[in-house]
C-alpha cells in the first residue's frame, strides 16, 4: 500500500532477503536469549530450558516473559514510528510495549494498536496467576486501541478497556486459495481441519458415532498431528488422517467435499479461523458440539439437505486489502 513496513520478530537463521526484495517488508530479529523458537527451527533445547519451562512456565510464563524486557530494543532502534502493532500470543509483546512506552515516551510510535487473537487473563482455555492482571492492566491502560476478531470476543477483556476495543477480523489472501469447482461425490465426503482440545473442542464423540453409522462416507480430517490409529482401522479407511497439507491445499481439499465439519467452541470469546477457510472453500458447513447431541442435522446432510448449514456473514471482510485499509484507518483517528 506504499508504506514503510518493518516487521520485529524471532527470525533465526531464515534469509529474509528475497522476501524483503519481493515485498519491500523489513525484517528484524529480536534476538531473544531464551525465548529462541523461530522459523528457522532445528533449535536444540537445552537441560535449562526443559527445567525451566516445566516449573516456570505457568508461574512466570517462561520463556515468553522475555519479550516484556526486550521489545524496548525496536523502539530505541528506530524510534519515532507513525504507527506500533503489537501481536500476542504472547501477551508479553504487548507489555513490554508498555514498559519501552513509560521509559521511551518522547520517541514511542504516535499510535499503538495491541493486537488480540486471543483474551489473557479472562481466557477460558488457559488460567495464568492472578499477579498477572497487573502486566494486562499496564498494557491495556497505555496503547491507544486493542483489535479483536470477533465482536463477542469483547468479553474476554475488562469492562474498563472496551471502550478501546476495535474488531478487525483476521486478513486473508483469497488470492492465494485458489478451489476446486466442486462436484457431487460418489460417497458422501465430509471434512474435518484443525485442531482438537481434549474435552473442550473434541470430535471424538462423533467419530464414535461414525464407527457405527451403517452408510457408505468418507471423513477426512486434515490436521497436524493424528488422532488414535483405532479410528481408522475400525471404520474400515472411512476415516482418514491427512497430515502435513499447507493452508492452499488444505482449503482446496476442503472446496472438494460435499460438506465440512465445524466443532463449536463452548464460547463465543474465541471463533476459530478456519471457518473463514470454510467460507473461501465455499461448501456447506455442520456445526457440532463435543457432545454430538444433534445427530439429526448430520443424517440430514449425509442426505444432501443444507437448510442447517452455518452461515459465514461478510465474508469480503477477511480480505486483506479490508483488513490492512482497517488498520491505516486506526493510525489517523478522528
Amino acid at each position: 500500500m506504499g508504506h514503510t513496513v518493518v516487521v520485529y520478530s524471532v527470525t533465526g537463521d531464515y534469509d529474509y532477503t528475497d522476501y524483503t526484495r519481493r515485498t519491500s517488508v523489513v525484517m528484524k530479529d529480536l534476538k531473544p536469549r531464551f525465548c529462541i523458537g523461530s522459523n528457522a527451527g532445528g533449535e536444540k533445547v537445552s537441560l535449562f530450558d526443559r527445567f525451566m519451562f516445566h516449573f516456570f512456565h505457568r508461574l512466570l510464563f517462561w520463556p515468553q516473559c522475555e519479550f516484556h524486557f526486550i521489545v524496548e530494543r525496536a523502539i530505541k532502534e528506530r524510534p519515532n514510528y507513525d504507527m506500533l502493532i503489537t501481536i500476542a500470543c504472547p501477551h508479553s509483546i504487548h507489555s513490554g510495549a508498555a514498559r519501552a512506552k513509560k521509559k521511551y515516551p518522547q520517541i514511542f510510535p504516535r499510535v499503538w494498536i495491541a493486537d488480540c487473537g486471543d483474551p489473557f487473563m479472562l481466557n477460558p482455555f488457559i488460567k495464568f496467576p492472578g499477579y498477572m492482571k497487573k502486566y494486562e492492566d499496564m498494557w491495556c491502560s497505555a496503547c491507544d486501541f486493542i483489535t479483536i476478531p470477533v465482536e463477542d470476543g469483547k468479553a474476554g477483556y475488562y469492562p474498563q478497556y472496551h471502550h478501546k476495543i476495535r474488531v478487525i477480523p483476521q486478513g486473508f489472501d483469497f488470492a492465494k486459495t485458489p478451489v476446486e469447482q466442486y462436484r457431487k461425490n460418489s460417497v458422501p465426503t465430509f471434512v474435518f481441519m484443525g485442531t482438537v482440545y481434549p474435552g473442550v473442542r473434541d470430535p471424538h464423540a462423533f467419530m464414535d458415532f461414525l464407527l457405527k453409522y451403517p452408510l457408505p462416507y468418507k471423513f477426512k480430517m486434515l490436521m497436524r498431528t493424528p488422532l488414535e490409529d483405532k479410528y481408522v482401522s475400525e471404520s474400515n479407511g472411512r476415516i482418514e488422517y491427512v497430515i502435513g497439507l499447507n493452508r492452499p491445499e488444505v482449503i482446496r481439499e476442503c472446496s472438494k467435499a460435499d460438506f465440512l465439519i465445524n466443532v463449536v467452541n463452548p464460547n463465543s470469546i474465541q471463533a476459530p479461523s478456519k471457518l473463514i477457510d470454510y467460507g473461501i472453500a465455499n461448501r456447506p458447513i455442520l456445526d457440532i458440539d463435543s457432545t454430538f447431541s444433534n445427530q439429526n442435522a448430520f443424517k440430514q446432510f449425509m442426505a444432501g439437505n443444507y437448510n442447517a448449514t452455518h452461515k459465514i456473514e461478510n465474508l469480503d471482510a477477511f480480505r486483506i486489502e479490508n483488513v490492512a485499509q482497517s488498520f491505516i484507518n486506526l493510525s489517523n483517528p478522528q
